[in-house]
């Protein structure tokens, strides 16, 4: 009977915890998809599933174009939503939002287990429970994990974040049973044959899995055994090898071509590390004293660290990160639940904080590794202190104070995210440096003035964009917006707004935006909505293809924008086929416009020729991606009579 009243006060807990999550959230689910969404998901033909087959799942399931393994277990998440409510925001927002619940009660689970597994900490089974429930409320109602669930394509980090918290239950539970029996080996397997490869197929960083249970063992595993047994050592030394051999492919091996992504970016690979070092930092704050005006969905207002001493406070926390490693390995005996969160914290950021060539600094980077600082209350909470009335209340009230407090920003901020002209001008200006939240608030500004032509609308657009302009002397996407502005209100492009334009594209250093802005320039032509002639967008793609700092994938995406402006947009089917087939000759390699030419001389009733393409293709060995595509460009020739089995 008490184990049935345990059970149905705890479940009742859970329900308002979660009743709570989804009131907090709630404001954020009516807001739209933004920035990667679109490319991601919007974009994607393979997801806009109408019915289930092997072939519509194999499809969705190569289709990624995130990361190297394409993310193939979020983009069947994402199609699984297309089927039951087409793009509907709502549906894929209210989605995310059911994976960070799920995850809260993980990492209750996980609390627990972690909790029990130190010596120093064991305390009776309520106090282990209401600590638990603590800090996966904390967590869950952190701000800084607000993007990971109202910017839908972040699911792929909650989600790979939930094969993990999954495979970690699984292992660590198995891992503390005093006996070997069929549970405990079905739980490890479970850990390392499905969750780990889910986690991994969802994100890489599902990978950290790995790293996770490494600490685990170092740190709390071996207080609760009393040291490193024969399996821990074992595992450690198996991967202070792999990280060994790791280091040296990406240092001289095949592997080192992830690092070449450097060329296009504003930064070096020192400075990148010397940026993060300060980055780990603004983490910390953001996670422990939240405050509105620190977060946004862009970073790029962040200084760069270009020496030591470039800003200095570089070298200071170069420092503290140091001091945080030696605090870690001097606790790992006397204080094993905070050597524990401060290792877990450090290692969930030593995939996309430190030399891969990735953007600077994204909130949701924090959505697991956060765990390890709102972890480091446990010890706190659980101190004989605790006992002493007064200095449990004082604790009780700071917690529940903060608790409320973090779920506040969070709600605000999830008000802030259901409105996209809300969301832009507020972190337009918390952000006054940040050239993509200037550019955002300007584009929305824009869209709203395209349907309702407030003067004063025009005029805050334009502000937005000649502040963007203004931090950049090489951006080029505000510049497209002015004419967008100008083509609405004036009926016509200012020659000095488009000749600047056209002189940043040829002459501005290409960076991977830029593929954006050529994409812009074909779409918005195509819709009508950029006011250009023919000679002047044909001035500006040959000014992108003559640009020295393209790269040749640079100039193969010109192409096949330019491409489907003539195509598309100006009915000049020759020009297009011009267009590719100069592509396809400049570059052997190239297979997307060698796709796009085959389907332009489809169109155009080259049967010769699409054989020819087709031929081409079908003896290449094509990346997932390009296969889904062939093989449904295949399928689609074979039902026309156009190729057939023995071709």
């Amino acid at each position: 009977m008490k184990t049935l009243q345990k059970l149905s006060a705890w479940l009742v807990v859970c329900a308002v915890f979660l009743l709570l999550l989804f009131l907090v959230y709630r404001p954020g689910l009516s807001g739209g998809f933004f920035f990667d969404d679109s490319v991601n998901i919007l974009a994607s033909d393979a997801i806009k599933i109408n019915g289930i087959s092997a072939d519509a799942l194999r499809n969705v399931w190569n289709s990624g174009v995130a990361g190297p393994l394409g993310r193939p277990i979020s983009m069947l998440s994402f199609a699984a939503n297309y089927y039951f409510g087409a793009f509907d925001p709502y549906w894929f927002k209210l989605a995310n939002l059911f994976i960070h619940s799920l995850n809260a009660v993980l990492v209750y689970c996980l609390c627990l287990l972690l909790i029990k597994t130190s010596r120093t900490m064991r305390s009776d089974a309520a106090r282990l429970h209401i600590l638990a429930v603590t800090v996966a409320a904390l967590w869950a109602f952190n701000p800084i994990q607000l993007t990971s669930v109202l910017y839908v394509v972040q699911r792929m980090t909650s989600l790979s974040s939930m094969f993990v918290l999954m495979g970690l239950v699984f292992y660590i539970w198995a891992r503390q049973q005093l006996s070997w029996g069929w549970s405990t080996s079905l739980c490890l397997a479970m850990a390392w044959g499905v969750c780990l490869p889910l986690a991994m197929l969802s994100k890489e960083t599902g990978v950290l899995f790995i790293l996770y249970v490494a600490v685990y063992e170092a740190i709390l595993h071996r207080d609760f055994t009393g040291s490193l047994n024969r399996f821990a050592k074992l595992y450690l030394s198996l991967l202070v090898f792999a990280s060994v051999v790791l280091i040296l492919d990406l240092w001289v091996g095949p592997a080192s071509g992830l690092l070449s992504g450097y060329n296009a970016r504003s930064f070096t690979l020192v400075e990148r590390v010397l940026t993060e070092s300060r980055i780990v930092w603004e983490y910390v704050m953001m996670i422990s004293l939240p405050n509105l005006s620190r977060f946004g969905l862009y970073h790029d207002d962040f200084v760069i660290s270009r020496g030591l001493f470039q800003p200095i406070g570089t070298l200071l926390a170069i420092g503290g990160l140091a001091a945080s490693v030696a605090v870690s390995w001097l606790l790992r005996i006397k204080a094993p639940i905070i050597s524990f969160g401060i290792a877990w914290f450090l290692l969930g950021h030593s995939l996309e904080s430190t030399i891969f060539p990735l953007e600077l600094m994204h909130e949701h980077r924090n959505y697991l590794p956060s765990l390890g600082i709102v972890i480091l209350i446990a010890p706190v909470l659980m101190s004989e202190k605790m006992k002493v009335p007064a200095f449990r209340l004082l604790m009780g009230c700071c917690v529940i104070g903060f608790l409320v407090y973090s779920a506040l920003i969070t709600y605000l901020r999830a008000d802030m995210y259901g409105n996209e002209y809300k969301r832009t001008q507020i972190e337009a200006e918390y952000h006054p440096d940040s050239l993509r939240a200037q550019y955002d608030a300007g584009a929305v500004l824009v869209n709203i003035y395209n349907r309702d032509r407030g003067p004063i609308l025009a005029s805050m657009a334009e502000r937005h964009f000649a502040r963007a302009n203004s931090l950049d002397g090489t951006y080029k996407l505000a510049w497209v917006g002015r004419l967008q502005l100008d083509c609405i209100s004036e009926k016509s492009a200012r020659s000095e707004v488009y000749e600047e334009l056209r002189e940043r594209i040829a002459h501005g250093k290409w960076v991977p935006n830029d593929r954006t802005v050529m994409h812009a320039i074909a779409d918005m032509s195509n819709a009508g909505n950029l006011c250009l002639s023919r000679e002047q967008v044909d001035a500006l793609f040959s000014s992108a293809l003559q640009n020295e700092s393209t790269s040749l994938e640079d100039r193969t995406v010109a192409y096949s924008d330019y491409t489907s402006y003539l195509w598309i947009g100006q009915n000049d089917y020759q020009a297009a086929r011009g267009i590719l087939e100069k592509s396809v000759a400049a570059d052997q390699g190239n297979v997307l416009n060698r796709m796009n030419l085959l389907q332009l001389l489809r169109f155009l009733g080259d049967r010769e020729g699409v054989l020819n393409l087709y031929a081409d293709l079908e003896k290449r060995d094509l990346d997932p991606r390009d296969l889904a595509r062939f093989q449904a460009i295949s399928g689609e020739l074979r039902s026309e009579g156009v190729v057939r089995d023995e071709n």
